[in-house]
């Protein structure tokens, strides 16, 4: 009842001008007195606060926010991904840093062709202008100063995959030539000379051609080529197969026969085109938790969450609190996208390595991407507040878990470092919730 009326009715029943012979005073005021105090009970919002009846609202439930010390495990594991399972190879020389080489294998080259595409079949007696193409991505490459890339053969009887017996490859002996580019030449694509004789007899023996390129030493920088199954073309190893050059072109792709790649597709990949390294990013210190490097790591947390907030509360915020510390290497100013891994295996998963192998972007999941810089220090915040919403429409069998990686994995060399749960408080990984508790109507 508005208060004016309240007055009024007041004012009016106690005026010496109003008279009800039927109804003593003392009970007109218990009337009003009663409507007063129906009045101040109850207002005109009618949807209420926690626990509040609908026809009694008591006051609005206010969010609440908290920071919880939620994150059980969190570990580095790696190296990502698996061997030529990447965006693309890396032919670095980074001084002290980082040191890598590409191999390339041609295990099946073609010995006949058909001259300018008629029906015709002809030998192979001759080649001319043998070339091995790549793609370059020019934007995460790195060439300050003259740049000489150098191909070596390295095919070998020993056992092919052990990567010790492939760098005792890279010798002077096994030399098969070199191409040089100058700072401010480099283009998207790139051409790298092969003796013709050399793939001439490789055809001839009907044998294969498996090459490593390293960039020669006392020169610091990077190549970020195209690989298998990077979305950019692979490379090619490309020629005439006649001394007249009037002939079109052949262009032949990477394969490799390794025992067990004709009925095993990742094996295929691992070794057909792939980063070999010959020096990695420094052992992370004690208490230090590694996104990058190289070879890469991702950055694990497996989260405990309680339940009054997961299957109680309406979560309107959750960020993923690290510390970032500073590291090194020869692109420590650069900016880095740290991108998130979501966990959709069961606790049957039980080793975080395979369980982050089979995670899904978290970009699906809706949690953003940060940006950070290595040489950087300080707080850095992944808003995840999708995904903890999620937790609690999962089985309980489903382990909480999120991955870090850095984009451009297995190659690129860029390392962010954060600290871990044995760090004091304040550095420690945490996750910041603002939540509130769902209400339940009941009549009185």
């Amino acid at each position: 009842m508005p208060e004016r009326f309240l007055r009024s009715f007041v004012a009016w029943s106690t005026s010496g001008s109003w008279r009800q012979p039927r109804a003593p005073r003392a009970l007109l005021l218990a009337l009003v007195v009663g409507l007063a105090a129906s009045a101040s009970a109850c207002t005109e919002e009618l949807v209420g606060g926690e626990g509040c009846p609908v026809l009694c609202p008591q006051q609005q439930a206010t969010f609440r926010d908290t920071i919880l010390e939620a994150i059980v495990v969190d570990s580095t594991i790696g190296p990502f991904p698996v061997l030529g399972v990447s965006s693309g190879a890396l032919l670095a020389a980074r001084g002290d840093t980082v040191e890598t080489y590409v191999v390339v294998r041609f295990d099946n080259l073609p010995d006949t062709y058909n001259p300018n595409g008629l029906a015709i079949t002809e030998a192979i007696t001759a080649v001319d202008s043998t070339v091995l193409r790549f793609f370059v991505d020019t934007v995460a490459s790195r060439v300050t100063a003259p740049l000489t890339i150098e191909v070596f053969d390295v095919d070998t009887a020993d056992t092919d995959s052990a990567a010790a017996v492939v760098r005792s490859l890279f010798r002077a002996d096994r030399k098969l030539s070199e191409y040089t580019i100058a700072p401010g030449t480099l283009t998207d694509s790139m051409r790298i000379p092969i003796p013709d004789s050399v793939l001439l007899a490789r055809i001839t023996a009907r044998s294969r051609l498996r090459v490593g390129l390293r960039i020669a030493p006392g020169v610091n920088g990077q190549l970020r080529l195209g690989a298998l199954i990077s979305g950019q073309p692979a490379p090619r190893l490309t020629f005439d197969p006649a001394s007249d050059t009037t002939y079109r072109p052949l262009d032949v792709t990477p394969i490799t026969t390794i025992a067990g790649a004709e009925s095993d597709d990742v094996l295929r990949l691992a070794y057909t085109v792939y980063t070999l390294t010959a020096r990695g990013t420094a052992p992370l210190p004690a208490g230090t938790l590694g996104v990058g490097g190289w070879p890469s790591q991702r950055a694990y947390f497996r989260f405990e969450v309680p339940a009054a907030i997961l299957d109680s509360s309406t979560v309107v915020r959750a960020d993923l609190l690290l510390t970032q510390k500073p590291a090194g290497g020869a692109d420590r100013a650069d900016t880095v996208t740290v991108q998130p891994f979501v966990g959709v295996s069961t606790g049957v998963v039980t080793d975080p390595y395979f369980a982050t192998a089979l995670a899904v972007n978290g970009l699906l999941a809706g949690v953003d991407s940060i940006r950070l810089v290595p040489q950087d220090s300080g707080l850095a915040v992944l808003n995840i507040v999708n995904l903890v919403r999620g937790w609690s429409t999962l089985s309980s069998g489903v382990t909480r878990f999120l991955a870090l990686r850095i984009a451009g994995e297995g190659s690129l060399a860029h390392e962010i470092r954060f600290h871990d749960l044995s760090a004091p408080l304040a550095q420690r990984p945490r996750l910041r919730v603002t939540y509130m508790p769902r209400t339940e109507f009941t009549l009185p």
